[in-house]
C-alpha cells in the first residue's frame, strides 16, 4: 500500500474530474445490486486515502460512490487521514465533510475508522542521521495525535469504529533495540489516548530492504507491552505474490498469540517511475486475476477482516484498468 502520494500530489490523480465519474459509477452500482454472480472472496473494508479534490464532490457522487463500495462487500471505510502536515502542501479535510461521510456511510450501514492527522517527514525522519530528529518527530506527532483524539467528536458518532495512526511499520527502520525503545513509548502514549474502545489500528508491511531486523522482533517487543491491531499490507502490489513469504512469520506470531488482525489486500500495480528512483510513484489497477490470487490466500490467513487497498481509486478510478478490474470482479469473469 506504501509509497503513497499525499493529497496535493499529482502522482497517482484521475485523469478527469472525479466527478466525471457519476455516468460509470451508477452503472456500476447498478449491475453490482442486481445480483451478478460474486468473485471469491469478499472485501469487508477499503481504505480511503483524501484527495483535495474531495472538497468538490457533491454529496450525490458520495451516495454513488458509497454504495458501490458497500456493493462490493465493505461495511468498513478506513479513512487514513484527517490532515496531512509538514510537507510543501499542508491540508486539512473539513470537519463537514467528514461528518457527511459518516452520515451517507451510516445510511449504507458502513462504519468508519478514523486516520490522525499525517506528518509527511515520517520517511525522510526516519533515514535521518541526525540523532534528535526522531525523537523530536515522536514529541510533536504524540503531541498533534493526543490533541487531536481528544477534541474530535468522531468518536460519539454512531458509526466510529476506532482510530488508524497513519505511520507504517516495517522490519528495516526498527531493527536496532535503540529505535525500538524510542518506538514503543510513543505507540504506548497515543494508544493509550485513544482510550477503552476499539484498539488503535496500524499497518505494518515486510521491507524488501536488506537488514538484520525482523518483523516478529518488531512485533513480539511491541505487543508486549501495548494494546494495538496490527493490519498486515500484503505488499502484492509493489512486490508481486511472493510478498506473502515475507510476511509468514508475522503471521504465525499473531495467530499464535491469538492477536487480531486484518489483511491488507492491494488492488494496484506499481509501475517504473519515469525519473528512476527518484521519480514520482507509479500505478495502476490490478489485474481481476491476480487480485483473485490474493483473495483466495485471504481466505485462509486467519484475518479477522480482509481490507482493499484501494477500492477508490483502483476500482472506481476513471482509467480502462481500473473500470475493467471493477467489471471483471463484478461479473466474476
Amino acid at each position: 500500500m506504501r509509497p503513497f502520494a499525499p493529497p496535493s500530489s499529482p502522482a497517482c490523480a484521475p485523469s478527469r474530474p472525479l466527478w466525471d465519474r457519476r455516468a460509470w459509477l451508477l452503472l456500476a452500482t447498478a449491475t453490482l445490486t442486481a445480483g451478478c454472480t460474486a468473485p471469491a472472496g469478499r472485501f469487508q473494508g477499503t481504505f480511503l486515502q483524501p484527495w483535495k479534490s474531495y472538497e468538490s464532490l457533491s454529496p450525490e457522487e458520495w451516495r454513488r460512490r458509497l454504495r458501490t463500495t458497500r456493493a462490493l462487500g465493505c461495511d468498513e471505510i478506513v479513512l487514513q487521514w484527517t490532515a496531512t502536515e509538514g510537507g510543501a502542501h499542508p491540508w486539512t479535510l473539513p470537519e463537514g465533510l467528514i461528518a457527511m461521510l459518516f452520515e451517507e456511510c451510516g445510511r449504507e450501514g458502513m462504519g468508519i475508522r478514523v486516520g490522525l492527522p499525517y506528518d509527511e517527514r515520517w520517511w525522510n525522519v526516519l533515514a535521518s542521521q541526525e540523532p534528535s530528529a526522531l525523537p523530536a518527530f515522536f514529541a510533536a506527532t504524540r503531541a498533534r495525535s493526543l490533541e487531536y483524539m481528544r477534541t474530535a467528536p468522531w468518536p460519539r458518532q454512531p458509526g466510529f469504529r476506532g482510530w488508524y495512526l497513519p505511520y507504517e511499520l516495517d522490519q528495516y527502520n526498527w531493527a536496532t533495540a535503540e529505535r525500538r525503545a524510542l518506538l514503543v513509548p510513543w505507540l504506548q502514549a497515543i494508544a493509550a489516548g485513544a482510550g477503552s474502545g476499539p484498539p488503535l489500528a496500524v499497518s505494518t508491511f515486510f521491507s524488501k530492504l536488506q537488514t538484520p531486523g525482523r518483523l516478529t522482533t518488531l512485533w513480539a517487543h511491541i505487543l508486549d507491552t501495548v494494546r494495538l491491531r496490527p493490519m498486515l499490507q500484503d505488499g502484492v502490489g509493489v512486490a508481486g505474490m511472493t510478498n506473502y513469504a515475507g510476511l509468514e512469520p508475522l503471521r504465525a506470531l499473531l495467530r499464535e498469540r491469538g492477536v487480531p488482525f486484518d489483511l491488507i489486500v492491494e488492488l494496484f500495480e506499481q509501475l517504473p517511475s519515469e525519473g528512476g528512483s527518484n521519480g514520482a510513484f507509479r500505478a495502476r489497477a490490478a489485474s481481476a486475476e491476480r487480485v483473485r490470487a490474493q483473495m483466495e490466500v485471504a481466505r485462509s490467513y486467519g484475518a479477522q477482516r480482509v481490507i482493499a487497498f484501494a477500492v477508490d481509486p483502483w476500482m472506481l478510478g476513471d482509467t480502462p484498468e481500473a473500470r475493467q478490474l471493477l467489471e471483471q470482479w463484478q461479473t466474476g469473469r
